[in-house]
């Protein structure tokens, strides 16, 4: 399972949106007074205020941290409706069209790649026959301007197609390299900060259980086989880990510390699941340069709930943890907060 704890690109696509709605309405507004106040037009533009309007509740709902994916999506396709309904009902001469060259990047900034892979060619192809179509009905059928229309918007397409995928390579790139254990290739402790409050939303309808994991005696392989040796060995660890965690993440928190983030998981299946890690770790044999070292851990175990702080889940669970190093090491101890009794396995 993977982890996206850095999304700058939900920052980019919230500033986008506000600024352009922003724009888009004191744009939209204008063209409505321009076209109320000139004498030779008959039509009152209400397509162009009521996207106006729209413009204005997105930039307010944006501003207030509110501009959810289905808002987003609406404003987009909104836009692109608006834009089909003025190129359809205004002379070909007044350039109505132009504004279609705002839809890739809407789709891509707004919207992201997936989306904008759908809906940037049906603003093409919908502005397009519509362009055509009025140039037939008026009569002045430009080919040139056509072709000028379809290029600038594929050039556009093209270029902020190309620079979404990088950018959002580069940002995959700095968030891994961001949220990853440099040794281990496990999440790291900031990953957890950054992750933890999302695990506290959904502890609200789903149980939370947190493992402190601590390598008993590590310090004694260090010791007796140099640090080289007990890197490897916690690289060894932490993908044995990984992959006794199943689909619950493991983050490297310590020295030789682990938690591992039991998401969905009742007090119950908590305890067994931290009694099965005990178990395989206990009874593995680490192959270091034709040496077999083999490891006991220490585990604390703690059930959250939605009003607890990371400080304060680690703390207890930490708690746990050291009951079980001075109970002897190799041993569970689990405090189930909502009773207030500690438990040892």
């Amino acid at each position: 399972m993977d982890l996206d704890i850095f999304n700058p690109s939900q920052h980019l696509r919230r500033a986008v949106l506000f600024w352009l709605s922003m724009f888009l309405t004191g744009a939209a507004l204008i063209i409505t007074y321009l076209t109320i106040s000139d004498a030779q037009s008959s039509k009152f533009p209400v397509i162009e205020l009521m996207f106006g309007l729209f413009s204005a509740y997105v930039c307010y709902q944006t501003y207030r941290d509110q501009g959810s994916e289905w808002l987003r999506k609406s404003y987009v396709w909104s836009f692109m409706v608006t834009v089909c309904w003025t190129v359809t009902h205004n002379p070909i001469t007044y350039g109505v069209y132009v504004w279609a060259n705002l839809i890739p990047i809407m789709c891509y900034l707004i919207l992201g790649k997936k989306s904008a892979k759908i809906v940037t060619p049906c603003g093409l192809f919908a502005i397009t026959v519509l362009i055509a179509v009025q140039m037939n009905q008026q009569a002045e059928f430009h080919i040139q301007l056509l072709f000028n229309f379809v290029l600038s918007y594929l050039s556009i397409w093209a270029t902020t197609h190309i620079l979404e995928v990088k950018r959002t390579n580069s940002e995959s790139s700095l968030g891994k390299l961001a949220s990853r254990d440099a040794l281990t290739g496990v999440y790291n402790r900031h990953a957890l900060v950054h992750s933890f409050e999302r695990y506290r939303q959904e502890s609200q309808k789903l149980p939370l259980s947190l493992l402190i994991l601590d390598l008993d005696y590590f310090k004694r392989i260090n010791d007796a086989h140099g640090h080289d040796v007990g890197d490897r060995v916690l690289v060894q660890t932490a993908s044995l880990l990984d992959s006794l965690s199943d689909e619950h993440l493991v983050y490297r928190i310590g020295g030789e510390e682990f938690c591992i983030a039991l998401h969905n998981t009742s007090s119950q299946q908590a305890k067994m699941k931290a009694e099965y890690i005990r178990f395989s770790i206990e009874n593995h044999s680490f192959q270091v340069d034709e040496q077999n070292i083999t490891l006991t851990v220490s585990i604390g175990v703690y059930q959250c709930h939605h009003f607890n702080s990371l400080e304060s889940v680690l703390r207890k669970a930490d708690i746990e943890l050291y009951r079980a190093k001075r109970s002897g090491r190799n041993q569970v101890m689990m405090s189930r907060n909502d009773e207030g009794i500690t438990d040892a396995i």
